[in-house]
């Protein structure tokens, strides 16, 4: 079925493969989740500038069968068929049926840091996992992880020999290694949503429940916001990110909406956490940003049990929780008013999924991966 679906472009890529050499020093990014580039996409596209690499950007956003989707699809395989380094974060069923020419690389780089819910073929035999005959995510010649002790996690998720996972690093990590970019960043913010200044900000920002896009949801019962913004204090802001798969977001209560506000469809995630002084989070890789940042974390886990049979984590969730775990709201507002740091606990964290970001890891990929 994928490879029927996928048959005309699969031929395009074949045929200017076979026409045409590929040209050195060429790189294509490809974008899934927007119309501009963002995260690991615009560091490496703002690195590559000051080289001699040649830079296209192909944009992915919408899908369909569209007129204008099927011709961006086609120039999308006449460009990578002779690019020498196809650069992509995250799932792109269009590529997975193509055989990638002698020559060529297509490089995941996954937009999440560590390794917490098992992705890809890791998935086997959970719901909604992949079947054993399945070719997504199995064509990468290159991945790279952020910290060496997980590159056997990608390996095994990706289909790829243990040799091209390369413990790079995540490009968009420099970020939280910069003190005047984040200065620059959060004056940005501050101008743009000026309630987030001079308050003590909280984060919430659970990951989605469902299997995928389509049926994606956040279970109403686990967020009680009045009893959330009964805690809160004169100058604490309560604000709600949800997963960009969940459609329906909560009602801010009257009473409360100076203290709680909805940022859901703010596209920068992490510009978000350099403003954030505590994060509510469950199964998110939010947990592997925000510990470079080193400030406090809750974990309210209503379903934890639930989750871990159905989705999976790569290792016992123990070793993720470097702050106080919370299976309702009343645990949750406790914890609120006492959250700190467990420096051991957050330093043993970072040494297990993040020992390869240290501001330096979009240099690090260019010089590994790309030359």
């Amino acid at each position: 079925m994928q490879i029927l679906r996928w048959l005309v472009y699969v031929m395009t890529y074949r045929c200017v493969s076979a026409l045409r050499p590929i040209k050195p020093n060429t790189v294509i990014l490809v974008s899934t989740r927007g119309h501009t580039l963002s995260d690991n996409l615009i560091r490496l596209d703002t690195y590559l500038d000051k080289t001699t690499f040649k830079v296209t950007t192909f944009f992915f956003a919408s899908s369909g069968s569209s007129f204008g989707t099927m011709m961006r699809r086609f120039r999308f395989m006449i460009a990578m068929a002779q690019t020498q380094y196809t650069i992509i974060d995250d799932f792109f069923p269009l590529i997975y049926t193509l055989k990638v020419r002698p020559g060529g690389h297509l490089v995941q780089i996954w937009h999440a840091l560590g390794a917490l819910k098992r992705v890809g073929y890791s998935r086997h035999g959970k719901p909604g996992g992949p079947p054993p005959t399945s070719l997504s995510h199995r064509n990468y010649t290159d991945v790279i992880v952020s910290g060496d002790q997980i590159c056997g996690n990608y390996a095994e998720a990706f289909g790829i020999p243990l040799a091209h996972v390369h413990p790079t690093g995540i490009p968009r990590s420099d970020l939280f290694f910069d003190d005047k970019e984040q200065a620059v960043i959060t004056a940005a913010l501050y101008s743009e949503i000026p309630q987030l200044q001079d308050r003590r900000v909280i984060l919430f920002a659970p990951t989605f429940r469902g299997l995928g896009k389509i049926t994606a949801h956040y279970p109403p019962a686990f967020l009680d916001l009045e009893k959330l913004g009964a805690c809160l204090g004169e100058r604490d802001l309560l604000v709600l990110k949800m997963h960009p798969f969940v459609k329906d977001r909560p009602e801010i209560p009257a009473a409360y909406q100076d203290k709680i506000i909805d940022l859901s469809d703010y596209p920068e995630f992490n510009h978000l956490l350099l403003a954030c002084d505590l994060l509510i989070t469950d199964y998110s890789s939010a947990i592997f940003d925000f510990a470079l940042l080193r400030r406090p974390v809750i974990f309210y886990v209503p379903d934890l049990a639930e989750y871990e049979g159905e989705r999976g984590f790569y290792y016992p969730f123990e070793d993720y929780t470097y702050g106080p775990v919370t299976k309702d709201c009343d645990e949750l507002v406790e914890a609120m008013a006492t959250a700190a740091i467990d420096e051991d606990l957050l330093t043993r964290f970072c040494d297990q999924f993040l020992n390869r970001c240290d501001g330096h890891a979009t240099q690090r990929f260019v010089e590994t991966v790309l030359q």
